[in-house]
């Protein structure tokens, strides 16, 4: 994530510890695309680049999404989220 930017849920932990009523917290989604060059500002990409044939690639260049679901770059956002992730 870019610098300063928090994606922990720590907004709706506040949220929930001072009262407000949460629900369905499951159907939340997190971005999973951001462009990383070394020396660069962090910015997060449009996913439709990816329905556009975008390549999710590891530090060494490997593409890696076929390892974690059979539709690859096109897998559910929160599947590709996960691939990422790990």
């Amino acid at each position: 994530n870019p610098p300063g930017f928090n994606a922990l849920g720590s907004s709706t932990a506040l949220a929930y510890r001072s009262g407000a009523h949460t629900s369905d917290l499951e159907y939340v989604q997190f971005h999973p695309t951001a462009l990383n060059i070394p020396g660069e500002s962090c910015f997060l990409l449009t996913e439709a680049l990816r329905g556009e044939g975008a390549i999710l690639r590891d530090r060494s260049g490997r593409a890696f999404a076929k390892d974690f679901h059979p539709d690859g770059e096109l897998a559910p956002r929160d599947i590709v989220a996960r691939g990422v992730y790990n």
